[in-house]
């Protein structure tokens, strides 16, 4: 999922890492003041000063001061913000032990030292941590890829007012100029992808979540069209423009790129707390998953065997979010060498549009076909699902072939993760033979998806399985 703003910006790991660092500094503190090396986590009497300081803390970062721009901090601006958090803790802790009539309780020297500790960790542990999401988060699959469509006089000192921040939430992967051909150059390390004739189409089949548009004043009657299509591909679209006036049912919003101000439009953004309950789902129900997958490998990994040459496992090229390679995982259910003989069989589709199913389709092995009615052959896509190319739940992965024969509206269906199931396998699965069709229910599941659905979906989804309905 593009979680936009409210993933970038939620603080989450860095408030959970703060409240970590208070305990530790109390643990020091401790260790210097009152020589004392055991340390009781819990008091079950009046609360320990650090409870107090990261009550303190949570309503420091709450109400005031927050942590949400922590990543874009410089070491200066750090400390002061680290300086004030703690002037509110040490004005919410003073207040208390003054309300509570308990300051006697307590040792002034094993305060201070508590407090310059907790300071001095705060600080270097915020900028290990930005060092860390700067320079990992960038490489993996939440961080936003950018087509930037300018022109040539505008894209060298705008990529260069990009590099002078460390953007770690979104990097431009191609550029694409809209006033000459340069395709196959280079722009400060960044290839150049697209001409004005053909970025629609790079944007379409390339691997990007957003588009990054800076033209000049002239060319902006000429993108609204482009712009609808844009959006129709499920793609965020950021306008480094003042105002650009285009009549599309979207959310626009006014915001950030590293320097750049610009102004975006998007169909659906996500809530942060589910999408993070969606990840956290996917993790337990992996792991849960590949114990079945364990179970399923002992008893049919032999049958697959026995019954034709070739691996147990099969492995192929998939679409993943924006546009993304991985492969998939399946156990193999058809003799080995099938994709080849595709080909042969390629008139006897089924399917209407950009998709190919075969009922009776003759490279499927008798092991296979009994897999496949209950979905046993999909069940090592939980390693997709671990370590983060899939989902649970979400759209059909479409294969490398299928998804270059997309049309602009059919890119919506990898603007987020794919899943194991979704609206088409709990809607007839094979009993759908309209393209159209699967692509209206993936759409309508990325346009109303909630964590709430995700459940129904799975439940549907087990009472599918276990039936074998709809499964060829």
């Amino acid at each position: 999922m593009n979680v936009g703003k409210d993933y970038r910006h939620s603080g989450l790991a860095v408030r959970l890492a703060d409240i970590l660092v208070l305990i530790i500094a109390d643990h020091i503190a401790n260790i210097i003041v009152f020589r004392k090396w055991s340390y009781n986590f819990v008091n079950m009497g009046e609360p320990d000063l650090k409870w107090v300081m990261v009550m303190g803390y949570l309503v420091s970062t709450v109400f005031f001061t927050g942590t949400k721009n922590y990543i874009s901090y410089g070491i200066y601006k750090e400390i002061y913000n680290t300086l004030k958090v703690h002037f509110n803790i040490v004005v919410f802790t003073l207040c208390y032990m003054y309300l509570k009539k308990i300051s006697s309780d307590y040792s002034r020297f094993h305060f201070i030292i508590y407090v310059c500790f907790d300071i001095i960790l705060m600080i270097t542990v915020h900028r290990i941590m930005r060092h860390m999401i700067i320079k990992k988060f960038r490489d993996t699959t939440y961080c936003e890829r950018v087509l930037f469509i300018t022109d040539s006089e505008r894209a060298l000192p705008t990529i260069q007012k990009m590099k002078k921040t460390k953007n770690w939430d979104f990097r431009v992967d191609g550029v694409a100029l809209i006033d000459t051909d340069e395709v196959g150059g280079e722009i400060c390390g960044i290839p150049v992808v697209g001409s004005r004739e053909n970025f629609l189409d790079v944007l379409q089949h390339g691997i990007y979540d957003s588009v990054l548009i800076k033209i000049k004043e002239s060319d902006k009657c000429n993108f609204e069209e482009n712009i609808s299509h844009m959006i129709d591909m499920g793609v965020t679209v950021h306008i480094n423009i003042d105002d650009f006036d285009i009549s599309v049912p979207v959310g626009v919003r006014f915001d950030k790129m590293g320097l750049l101000g610009v102004v975006t439009f998007k169909l659906y953004e996500y809530n942060f707390a589910q999408v993070f309950i969606k990840r956290v789902m996917d993790i337990v129900g992996s792991i849960l998953g590949m114990f079945f997958l364990g179970i399923a490998m002992l008893i049919f990994a032999p049958l697959i065997k026995l019954e034709s040459k070739g691996p147990v496992l099969f492995r192929q090229i998939r679409i993943g979010k924006g546009g993304r390679r991985f492969y998939i995982y399946k156990f193999r259910s058809m003799i080995n060498g099938a994709e080849e003989k595709k080909a042969e069989l390629i008139n006897q589709n089924q399917m209407d549009g950009q998709i190919f199913k075969l009922k009776d389709d003759p490279r499927i092995t008798k092991v296979g076909r009994f897999m496949r009615k209950f979905s046993i052959d999909e069940l090592p896509q939980f390693i997709n699902v671990f370590r983060g190319q899939m989902s649970l739940v979400g759209t059909r992965p479409p294969t490398e072939d299928e998804f270059l024969e997309y049309e602009t509206i059919h890119r919506r269906r990898v603007s987020i993760k794919p899943g194991m199931t979704g609206l088409w396998q709990v809607s007839g699965r094979s009993s759908v033979t309209d393209f159209n069709d699967i692509v209206r229910l993936d759409c309508e599941y990325i346009d109303n998806w909630s964590v709430g659905q995700d459940i129904k979906i799975l439940f549907k989804t087990v009472w599918v399985v276990l039936f074998g309905k709809g499964a060829q």
